[in-house]
């Protein structure tokens, strides 16, 4: 009996929504208790993280990044909690949101030097307008409808595409699979956006080259240079003493000549 509510413990921690039993020590890591809390608690992200283009480690490290660069700024009292979002994706930090000014703007960099691991930074910041008035509402139904628009296009095979919305403009973030779905993907932005642009942030391998070619690193040995082939040699001039005697006895000898006779005639 004791064993069996050791046990119900233990399980009623998974079974609750949001919560997830974090391994000692994963905690120091910022933004990895979040990523392992999303997938024990959330079925919905595991599901992204199965058709995520990205491997499962790719993922996780984005994860930490994103979690640790949003942590940088969540620390420093200048920048609001809501005022900027994080994204990573192969390591390259995406900032989406506004800055007050530019003594806020250098703030936001200091705070993103700090990140470990990161491979750039992707500056989608906009300068605040206190004259422009942005609805929030209007906002927020818009990202609702785009982001039901692309889970009911079943083209749309990849990863949910993250949505934000900045100053009217529409903004795409994720990995997607190819140029195709990128195009359709982009549609549905078009039709949904009303007085900003559609800003694409969407990564696929067409765009991004070919695959890189492995290159070996290691020095050829010694032994397997091979020697140089010695020059070849012309043609050999035979001297008296290379011929034999028998052919030497029967070459005839140069007449002497004395006083414009030739001696013997």
């Amino acid at each position: 009996m004791r064993s069996m509510t050791i046990l119900l413990l233990c399980l009623v921690p998974l079974g609750l929504p949001g919560c997830a039993a974090v391994p000692f020590g994963l905690g120091l890591i910022p933004g990895a208790p979040s990523y392992v809390s999303s997938l024990i608690g959330n079925g919905q992200t595991v599901y992204e993280t199965a058709v995520d283009e990205r491997t499962t480690r790719q993922q996780m490290l984005d994860a930490i990044i994103a979690g640790h660069a949003q942590a940088e700024l969540y620390k420093n009292k200048e920048i609001r909690p809501n005022q900027i979002t994080t994204h990573c994706y192969f390591g390259k930090v995406y900032l989406v949101g506004e800055y007050d000014d530019q003594e806020q703007l250098r703030t936001i960099y200091k705070c993103m030097e700090t990140v470990k691991d990161k491979r750039g930074i992707i500056n989608r910041l906009y300068l605040k307008d206190t004259e422009h008035k942005t609805d929030f509402l209007s906002n927020q139904t818009t990202m609702t409808e785009l982001k039901a628009q692309l889970l009911a296009d079943f083209k749309v095979t990849s990863s949910p595409v993250k949505v934000e919305i900045v100053h009217d403009d529409i903004i795409l973030l994720g990995v997607i699979s190819d140029k195709t779905e990128r195009d359709r993907i982009m549609a549905h932005a078009l039709n949904s956006v009303q007085q900003g642009r559609v800003v694409s942030y969407l990564y696929h391998q067409e765009n991004a080259g070919p695959q890189p070619r492995i290159m070996s690193a290691g020095l050829p040995s010694l032994n397997t240079a091979a020697a140089p082939s010695p020059p070849e040699k012309g043609p050999q001039r035979h001297t008296i003493k290379d011929i034999p005697h028998t052919i030497a006895s029967a070459t005839p000898t140069v007449p002497l000549v004395v006083n414009g006779r030739i001696s013997g005639l």
